[in-house]
């Protein structure tokens, strides 16, 4: 680029800054503008380079535009002088834009045109300043025409009008002068129409003259004609060779003449200069070309020269050379009229047959528009256009007769049968992912949601799914589109935020900490060497994984863990969730070769493919583990089992349980994959309270629990329902409970055989809410848990059907019962998921009682119930919490054990809750990836009726909105009945012994709006 191409788009910038640019035209109105990103893609159609002065230059830009946005363009030519062009004409078409107009001078043309984004919606990236050069170069001129009179006859010497005309293009370029043989000269001013008139003084002349006339003509490239006019003087001057032409002007003087009975005419000697022209003059009409080349040698009155006669072939170019450059084609055919001289023109020399020699001149040798350089068939069909119908992929080649793939795709367009192949045949230029039948991704929508694969970013949308501008339809149901949903797979009832994840998909932070004495704290950084090199914590922290950690060791009697540490490896890993890391080390000098022999079991137990998932996840520490420092090693000292432990996604050091499997009674190693897989489980339940759209209210924050069957079985707290929007707005409650033991470890013996740690057996723990206007009376119950045998547990318990409850702003009162005493954390968490319909009120329908014959003895317990339907109630359910109590005291070991049905109807309706889990002996076992905490020290795995050791009891809840009648002044009639098998259950001890409870809590529960 030269010094004045660079300053040109220096001040096209900062006339672009500055605003000083041409007319702005706004882009046309599109659709409805989505809150998305959308861009622009450019490409010049014609977009020339130089031009001469007097064409009008065409520039076509064409644009593509993926997604919805509004925008303007500005576009400026700036000429030579560095002068904005004031007339452009700027229109819109199918392509995108076309530029045009016509240059005034010559020199280099800087066009740019810029976009300005205008809407709500950003343009990324943003559209690049366009900038292009084009050179106006001169025209071609022709020559001048001189026309001026060959001889001219006085009788005497007298003064003498000289007159003629000059035609040129640009008459006003012309300068005229003239030289008289007798030594006068000087220069002749033109009319507007090129025409002149001069006197001549020959009163003195002695003899006969010459006048030489030249015409220099030219804008932009000197031209010139010239002319000889002879003055004849009749009787002035010798002749001494007798043939009638005066001495003064005769070429050949003492030639042939009177001697030879020879006198000059017309006929004799054309050009009238005394030199007889069939054997005294080489050049007949004094052209200055000899006879023998010139091809019209009776062209009198003018002097050859370049300008008026290019190819010196005695023709006057200007009016009687029809081939100027003598090339043989005529110059009306002829691309290069004034072009190389010294060849003809043939198939070979000019293919294309427009006077331009193929070999140096021609640059488009079959005159397609294409230059021969990008012309894939320079020597093709001759004499054509190329445009989008005779040349779609433009390429040079005549789709009609010489192109064999018309789009240049790759695909032919037929077959050798003339079978088509090419299923798309126009397929654009430089279109992307062609298939084998000649498609290219923008021809195609190969998943049908009405968005062609080039534009697509999500190709393979099911079917009916309502799409965006680029193909991408809200999968998940979350809100967000997939193109730019980071979490595609975003659970229900969670907030999403603008990339489409929930809190529970994102990552848990690293956190720094300086110590760590037990189990449940924060654990420092720590690093090892590994067989496959060091594992350094924080540099491997995802925040989603969990960390699973097994050792060996044996004591000092030879006693080893081994069966355990290396069980079946298979089986164990399979178990394990996906997030997990696994990591097997020795406490043994052995350590180096144990956890080799351990590598080498894990890749004999797993499939090809099942190691290749969990090649970077299993580690085998290569050190004494007695050696391990940092964190691990604060675990290592600190547990009082340290050969089984892992840390969950809160970075917490986490102990595990029990592997006595009460189905085998024996220990049984793979029991160790349940720990990941509850401390997976238990991160949405703990993350919960961080949703945004989740809002908390405290009832116990790590609030120290007595336990026991005294005074300690109760605690009180009182909380305040203070919430960002009014409760009536909320249409779920969800409560998390955590019950810590006190040391934060499972229950463990000290040496004295006393117990540390956790409680030891499960119990029933409640929630009761006190009376709003009595804060004494305490007996409502709102959540109800069984706790664990002897490790700390957390559950998330949705209570929604009991938001009728709670009214907004008030202060209520709750007491936690339970004879498991520990650290206890209870939260209210109220949230709105758009259901519409909320809680709004209950009447309390029946409770629970013995099991033992008496169940439904309406003496003793309600059984029927007389409800009505408050007005504007939208639906209305059962809603039951009922676990079962007792065992061991008759042959169906009712009412824990058993199947007990609990059945409501209402006239022909009816229903029935039932506990299929009492017939699975490992049913719990199956549910701790729902909440269950696992590897309890008791007979955790047994499915009880109703309940699991370990896991909060779920309200079971059936809709009977078809049932009632919400008629005015409406009456409803339910019967409940506990039966054992579909019928009345008798006891194998009798009727009446007690010993099996079923503890129930029925509600029948009206919703309404929510406001």
């Amino acid at each position: 680029m030269d010094a004045r191409t660079t300053t040109a788009l220096l001040l096209v910038t900062l006339m672009s800054l500055a605003g000083c640019l041409g007319a702005t035209e706004p882009a046309p109105e599109g659709a409805e503008v989505e809150e998305e990103a959308y861009s622009l893609s450019t490409t010049w159609i014609l977009a020339p380079e130089q031009l001469q002065l007097g064409e009008e230059a065409v520039f076509v830009l064409g644009i593509q535009q993926e997604g919805s946005g509004a925008f303007t363009v500005e576009y400026t030519v700036l000429q030579s002088d560095f002068s904005p062009l004031e007339d452009l004409e700027w229109i819109e078409n199918d392509a995108g834009y076309q530029l045009g107009f016509t240059p005034r001078n010559t020199g280099e043309h800087i066009v740019s045109i810029s976009f300005t984004n205008t809407g709500s919606t950003s343009l990324e990236p943003a559209a690049p300043l366009l900038v292009l050069s084009l050179e106006v170069i001169a025209p071609l001129e022709a020559a001048p025409i001189l026309s001026v009179p060959s001889r001219l006859v006085l009788e005497e010497p007298n003064l003498m009008w000289f007159e003629g005309s000059v035609q040129h293009s640009a008459v006003e370029s012309c300068s005229l002068s003239y030289t008289v043989s007798n030594g006068n000269e000087g220069n002749i001013a033109l009319d507007e129409v090129g025409a002149w008139k001069l006197l001549l003084d020959f009163t003195e002349a002695t003899q006969s003259h010459t006048i030489t006339t030249q015409a220099d003509c030219g804008l932009y490239t000197a031209t010139s004609d010239t002319t000889i006019t002879q003055v004849i003087i009749e009787g002035a001057g010798d002749d001494a060779d007798g043939d009638g032409v005066q001495d003064a002007t005769d070429r050949c003087p003492s030639g042939i003449g009177a001697n030879e009975g020879w006198q000059s005419t017309q006929a004799t000697d054309g050009d009238e200069d005394g030199c007889r022209d069939n054997d005294e003059d080489d050049d007949d009409d004094n052209d200055g070309i000899v006879d023998t080349y010139d091809l019209c040698p009776a062209s009198y009155g003018w002097v050859s020269t370049p300008s008026a006669d290019y190819d010196y072939d005695g023709c006057h170019d200007a009016d009687e050379d029809s081939d100027d450059d003598n090339d043989g084609v005529p110059d009306t055919d002829d691309l290069c009229p004034v072009g190389r001289k010294g060849w003809y023109s043939n198939r070979y020399s000019d293919w294309d047959n427009d006077g331009c020699s193929d070999l140096d001149e021609d640059d488009n040798d079959d005159n397609d528009d294409h230059n021969d350089i990008t012309d894939a068939c320079a020597k093709g069909a001759a004499n054509w256009v190329s445009d989008d119908l005779s040349d779609w992929d433009n390429d040079g080649c005549q789709d009609a007769t010489e192109d064999d793939d018309d789009d240049n795709d790759g695909v032919n367009d037929v077959n050798a049968t003339g079978d088509a192949l090419d299923e798309c045949p126009k397929t654009p230029l430089n279109a992307t992912g062609v298939n084998e039948v000649g498609c290219a991704a923008v021809e195609r929508d190969t998943d049908a949601d009405g968005v062609n694969d080039f534009v697509d970013q999500c190709e393979g949308t099911p079917a009916g799914l309502v799409v965006n501008t680029v193909g991408c339809a809200d999968i998940d149901g979350d809100g967000v589109f997939a193109n730019v949903d980071l979490c595609p797979d975003s659970p229900e009832r969670w907030t999403i935020d603008a990339l489409g994840c929930a809190v529970v998909q994102e990552p848990i932070d690293w956190t720094d900490a300086n110590g760590l004495t037990g189990p449940m704290q924060t654990v420092p950084q720590f690093t090892f060497p590994t067989l496959d090199g060091s594992f350094n914590f924080k540099s491997e922290w995802t925040g989603h994984d969990v960390y699973f950690f097994m050792f060996k060791y044996t004591d000092n009697n030879g006693n080893s863990n081994t069966a355990t540490w290396g069980q079946n490896p298979g089986k164990f890993i399979r178990n394990l969730p996906q997030n997990t890391h696994l990591f097997y080390g020795s406490f043994d000098n052995s350590y180096h070769n144990d956890v080799i022999q351990q590598r080498n079991a894990v890749q004999a137990g797993l499939t090809n493919s099942e190691e290749a998932q969990w090649n970077n996840r299993i580690h085998y520490i290569d050190v004494d583990a007695s050696n391990l420092g940092g964190g691990i090693g604060s675990m290592i000292s600190s547990f009082n089992n340290p050969f089984f432990m892992g840390i969950d996604r809160f970075q917490l050091s986490r102990e595990t349980g029990s592997l006595y499997a009460w189905t085998t009674q024996s220990n049984d190693p793979y029991h160790l994959s349940f720990e990941p897989n509850q401390w997976v489980a238990e991160f949405p339940t703990k993350i919960r309270s961080l949703d945004p759209g989740v809002h908390a209210v405290q009832i116990m924050d790590f609030q120290r629990h007595s336990g026991g069957w005294g005074g300690g079985y109760s605690s009180f707290s009182n909380a305040t329902f203070d919430l960002p929007d009014d409760l009536t707005t909320y249409d779920t409650l969800e409560v998390y409970h955590e019950h810590a033991c006190f040391e934060r470890k499972n229950r463990y013996q000290n040496s004295d055989e006393t117990y540390g740690g956790c409680h030891e057996w499960d119990y029933l723990a409640y929630l009761f809410v006190c009376d709003q206007d009595n804060a004494s009376v305490c007996n409502t119950e709102s959540v109800r848990w069984i706790t664990t045998y002897g490790r700390e547990g957390m559950w998330l318990t949705d209570i929604s059907p009991y938001l009728f409850m709670f009214e907004d702003g008030e202060d209520r009162r709750f007491k936690y019962a339970g004879a498991n005493k520990g650290d206890l954390t209870v939260t209210f968490l109220f949230s709105d998921w758009g259901s519409g319909q909320r809680a709004v009120d209950a009447t309390y329908a029946f409770s629970g009682g013995q099991f033992d014959g008496t169940y439904n003895n309406e003496s003793r317990h309600v059984r029927q119930l007389n409800f009505t339907v408050p007005t504007a109630t939208t639906s209305v359910e059962i809603v039951a919490t009922i676990t079962g109590h007792g065992f061991n005291q008759d042959t169906a070991n009712c009412a824990e054990f058993c199947d007990h049905e609990h059945h409501y109807t209402m006239g022909t309706h009816s229903t029935y809750e039932w506990h299929p889990i009492v017939y699975d002996s490992e049913g719990c076992e199956n549910e701790v990836r729902n909440g269950v905490v696992a590897n309890q020290f008791g007979s955790w795995p047994f499915g009880r009726a109703g309940w699991c050791a370990g896991q909060d009891v779920e309200q079971w809840t059936y809709n009977i909105t078809d049932w009632v009648d919400t008629s005015a002044n409406n009456t409803n009639h339910m019967v409940y009945r506990g039966y054992y098998n579909g019928g009345e259950y008798v006891p194998s001890d009798g009727i009446g012994n007690g010993g099996r409870n079923i503890r129930a809590v029925v509600w029948i529960v009206f919703y309404g709006p929510t406001t």
